[in-house]
This record gives structure tokens, sequence and C-alpha cells, in this order.
């Protein structure tokens, strides 16, 4: 069976629960060698359940501020800052993740900022939606744009940016402001140079439909979705180059849209999906999707209709969240670097508050190992990666002239 990854926006989020345990004990609330609240108490206090609660404490221990034990109330390892960060102010950056608070790679991510920044000198404020539905995500984005810049303590901010042309006016209230803005995993809008740290989509997708190929699928369908983002663009030009450079004419029939809402009810989206498949004229016989999440759950709806995958039907998507989940991984998927991404971005972050805002704005963009799993070939295979072709590096910077 399939593994769902779940699409719902939580609030708070495991992000923010986990930043704000973390700063109080940065700040010696909860002091070295002290238990925590129990789960219970936390879960009354932020009005989520124990397991959002658990799944916060987790992050702690990764992070290395808390043990736990069986049976045990986890117990504060390491309580800072330094006597020196009360004689003076820590900066305060701020941090917007629009995707799901169950979304790993948000988590991720916000690992990867805090193995940056000097928790003596920086403290984090993390905000995320709290609808689902796409314009009140993009209205909520524009109100942290808003309040970062009336702001006075927040001194640069990293955005998971998602408002496309309607924040551009927000983004430059921001810049006008002084702030330096750092964009990861969807490039800034146009019109609007600045720093940003992504993977390379194109070359990953181009990747992933070259595999379908050399399982000798020509008949290959792309599903992506209603998001105008440069992620979504890239994967798609990415699609079109492999099918290109394999001499397989571009169908535009082949290319499907998500389109679903809350309010149609997810379950009726991707069962809709997998019948406009299988009613093509010349029914292709892999799909290669814009991210696991469509992937997974177009699984789902292909064998609810006795469509076996991968025999009749190969899928793969492109995130990794399957790295997260329990047991072997099905899906054969490009694997985003959250966690360095994260790192990146609070670098170029440092380097603007700290060094000034003269410099040419960066674009980082690393590499999406792509993995070969069951779901696009026979199930007892070992386990395959492929490494990107052309020799690309583990990671690239571009220096941005605008």
């Amino acid at each position: 069976m399939s593994r769902r990854t779940s699409h719902k926006l939580a609030s708070p989020s495991v992000v923010i629960i986990a930043n704000t345990l973390r700063e109080r004990v940065l700040a010696g609330e909860y002091r070295e060698n002290s238990w925590l609240p129990t789960e219970r108490e936390l879960a009354e206090e932020f009005g989520v359940s124990r397991t959002i609660v658990r799944h916060a404490i987790e992050e702690l221990e990764r992070q290395g501020l808390v043990v736990r034990s069986p049976r045990c109330r986890p117990v504060v390892k390491r309580s800072t800052p330094s006597p020196a960060t009360t004689e003076r102010r820590r900066l305060t950056l701020g941090l917007w993740l629009w995707p799901s608070a169950t979304f790993p790679g948000a988590s991720a991510i916000l690992r990867g900022i805090y193995k940056v920044l000097d928790a003596n000198r920086y403290r984090l404020v993390v905000e995320n939606p709290v609808d689902i539905d796409w314009r009140a995500v993009v209205h909520g984005e524009a109100q942290f744009l808003e309040r970062i810049t009336r702001d006075q303590d927040i001194v640069g901010a990293i955005l998971w940016y998602l408002g496309g042309e309607a924040n551009l006016p927000a983004l430059q209230s921001v810049r006008a402001a002084g702030i330096p803005l750092v964009f990861l995993d969807r490039r800034p809008p146009e019109g609007f140079p600045a720093d940003f740290v992504g993977v390379d989509n194109r070359h990953a997708a181009a990747q992933i439909v070259h595999h379908l190929i050399s399982r000798g699928h020509r008949h290959i369908a792309h599903i992506t979705n209603v998001d105008n983002a440069s992620t979504v663009h890239e994967r798609l030009q990415g699609y079109q180059d492999a099918l290109r450079e394999a001499g397989i004419p571009f169908r535009p029939e082949l290319v499907l849209t998500e389109t679903g809402s809350p309010e149609a009810g997810y379950g009726s989206v991707y069962e809709s999906l997998a019948a406009q498949l299988l009613a093509l004229p010349g029914p292709p016989t892999a799909v290669f999707c814009v991210n696991d999440v469509l992937a997974l759950r177009l699984v789902d709806a292909l064998r609810a209709k006795g469509v076996r995958v991968p025999e009749d039907m190969a899928v793969a998507g492109f995130d990794g969240l399957e790295r997260w989940l329990p047991g072997t991984p099905f899906l054969t998927t490009a694997n985003q670097p959250f966690e360095r991404i994260g790192e990146w971005a609070a670098r170029l972050l440092l380097q603007r508050v700290e060094g000034g805002d003269r410099q040419e704005y960066q674009h980082v963009i690393l590499e999406a190992p792509v993995s070969i799993h069951a779901s696009t070939r026979h199930a007892r295979r070992e386990a395959e990666t492929l490494s990107m072709r052309g020799g690309m590096s583990d990671e690239t910077t571009r220096l941005h002239t605008d």
C-alpha cells in the first residue's frame, strides 16, 4: 500500500511550537536539567494534539536541546545563551514557511537554519499560514511582510514565497525599509532581484523522465498544478526537455492539471485525475507528478480503479517526502536537500545583515538526486540512485547581477 502524506495545515504548527519551546530554553525559562512541561500541558497551551507536541519535542531533541527517555518527561540538556548575551540584545530574523505544518521539508529547513545561526546573537520568529485556501495564504503572507516592515527589531527575513505578483508591493515595502530578504525553493518574482536558494528542478525532472523512457515508456503524462511558481514551470520544462532529447513528440493533452480545493474534496480530485488519464486516447503508461503528495494520492486513486502500479502504470513524484515516513520508500522521486537549503538561506541572510546590502545577489542552486523505487520498476529490485548528468557538482552558486 502507498503511504499518505497529509495535506492539511495546522495552527500552530510543529515548526512554530518547536521554535517557541526552543526560545524558552535559550532564554532560561526552562532551565538545564529540568523537566519540560508535560505533553498534556503543552497541548492545552497551544491548542493542539499531543501528537503535534510530541513531534515538536522530537525536533528539540534533534537540535540537542532536550534528552528523551522511555516513559519519562524530556529533560532540558542545554540552556543557553551565554552570560554575555544578557548584556546585549539578540537580533531578530523572520521566517515565513507557507507549506503545510505537517510537511517534513519545513522542519528540515528550520533545522538547517538553526545549524547556521548563533543562538547567542540571533533569535528567529517563525510564521506559517493557518488556512489551506490559496487566497487566504497569499493574504497571510502579505500581512507577515507588512508586520516585519513595521517591526523595528527584525533585521532580515527568509521567505518560502507564494504570493507572486500579488505580493510584490509588500516586498517592495520591505526593501524600502532596508530589510534584506532571502527566497528559498521558489525564485523571487519578476522584477524583484534578491538572494535565492533552491534546486535544479528542470534537470532533476528531466532525469526522472529519462528514467521512465529507459524503462521503455513512450506515452508519459505529466500532472502539474495551478500554482504559478518557478518550481512548477521548471519541472514542466524538464519533462519537455527529456521528451525532446529522446525524440518523443510532446503531446499537450498528456499534461493534466491538479485543481484541487478543500471544497471539492481531495479524494474526488485524484479520482478525477486517474479517470482522465485512463480516458486519454493512447493512454499513458507512466506519469511524472509535480510533487510527491500528488503522486502518492494518484497511486491510491489508480489502485482504486484496478490499475496496478507500476505494472500497468508507473508513477514518479518530486520532493523525497518518504524519507521521513516509516518503511521502505515506494515512490521514485527527486530528493530536495531541505536542510541544506535552510543552511544556505541562513548564510546568505547573515551576509546581508552583517556585511551590508551592497554585494551582488546570489542564487545558490543545489542538486536534487533522483532515487528509483518500486513505483517505476519491479518492487523486488534493489533501490538505485541516479547521478545527475553533465557532471554537476554537489552545489552550484551563481551570481545574480540584476
